[in-house]
């Protein structure tokens, strides 16, 4: 870490519940560790709800060396609103500063590229901020043409360090699960994830397995949890789905305990807290084969099991009867490994390096 860095501030906003939010709080939690680092945070709450808080906010930081902020375009606002917000802020804090991305996917063609409000923010982004952090290979060629590629530094989602309360069967007798196999895909039930196939998937699966959806729907966006209810219905599947709604931290851990085979049959792939959720418990994995998850076996190889093509769900259901038909390693060890490379503390030194080199060039 350079001599010259005294003071590193965090800008957290958005909603409380969010998972960006999070991220940043947590990054700034385990910087505080660190010996000879002053830590500044400051809250803005809901841009959406007061903006002008912004100009207090950068008021707040403007001792820091170094700012690290969260982007993305729920938490700075939609339709034109981001921008604006961004440069209030910035008129304020006039110090080096380092965003993370999140929720990067491809902007194809004309209008998504240049057209688009969003867009737009982000090449305004790419010009203020003195480095932008994104969490894989895949999302800085997605941002190539919008924000300057020099600019872009990778630094992988962390994984959090997580201890699993109850052993896999006493969750599942907790559960009332009994004998039966669990597949369990975590998180909110929206399109990307996978949620609107993975349900056709159940009647590949072994008779003695049930597919588990641990989240609920996404206030107001309610379209993809609804048509999984749907196609349960339509073929017949009766409780070899389960939709729990949203779980508390101890009601989650116990589903997670429970599960046999962890899926992830994203249709696209930015960074992923559910991801990294299923890393840090150890549990066995299949994930589609894409370009980002691809990035994450090369760090352990063996550690992830693939499908493919994604989307679609025969694959997916053949991939899990091959997989349940043999004794799964709980904890898998390849997951143990990737989750130690990904820890929250070799993080942490990762973005530090990255600080370090945002003050070193204004300097």
């Amino acid at each position: 870490m350079a001599a010259e860095l005294r003071e590193l501030g965090f800008l957290h906003l958005g909603r409380a519940e969010s998972g960006v939010r999070r991220y940043g709080q947590l990054i700034a939690d385990e910087a505080r560790t660190r010996d000879g680092l002053a830590i500044t945070e400051v809250e803005a709450g809901r841009v959406d709800q007061s903006s002008e808080q912004l100009a207090q906010v950068a008021a707040g930081l403007s001792g820091c060396d170094v700012v690290l902020m969260q982007w993305n375009k729920r938490g700075w606002g939609k339709y034109g609103r981001a921008l604006p917000r961004l440069m209030r802020f910035r008129r304020g804090y006039k110090g080096a500063l380092v965003v993370t991305l999140h929720d990067v996917f491809d902007r194809d063609g004309f209008r998504q590229r240049y057209l688009r409000s969003d867009t737009w923010s982000l090449r305004q982004l790419g010009r203020t901020a003195d480095l932008i952090v994104v969490h894989s290979q895949i999302e800085v060629e997605r941002l190539r043409g919008i924000i300057p590629v020099e600019k872009l530094r990778v630094i992988p989602h962390f994984v959090e360090a997580r201890e699993l309360p109850l052993s896999p069967e006493e969750a599942r007798a907790k559960l009332g699960l009994g004998d039966r196999k669990v597949v369990t895909l975590l998180g909110f039930v929206y399109g990307r994830k996978g949620h609107r196939y993975a349900v056709e998937a159940v009647p590949y699966m072994p008779d003695d397995a049930i597919m588990v959806y641990a989240g609920g729907p996404i206030e107001g966006r309610t379209f993809v949890y609804d048509l999984a209810l749907q196609k349960a219905e339509e073929l017949g599947l009766g409780d070899r789905v389960r939709i729990t709604g949203y779980l508390s931290e101890e009601e989650l851990s116990s589903w997670m305990a429970a599960t046999h085979l962890a899926i992830l049959p994203f249709t696209d792939l930015s960074a992923s807290g559910s991801m990294s959720s299923w890393i840090s418990s150890g549990k066995p994995m299949l994930v589609s084969d894409l370009p980002g998850t691809r990035e994450y076996a090369r760090r352990v190889p063996g550690a992830l099991n693939f499908f493919g093509p994604a989307g679609e769900a025969w694959p997916l259901g053949s991939a899990i009867s091959e997989l349940l038909a043999k004794p799964l390693a709980d904890p898998d060890p390849g997951v143990r490994r990737l989750a130690e490379e990904l820890s929250m503390s070799n993080t942490v030194d990762r973005y530090l390096e990255v600080v370090d080199e945002a003050l070193t060039t204004r300097s």
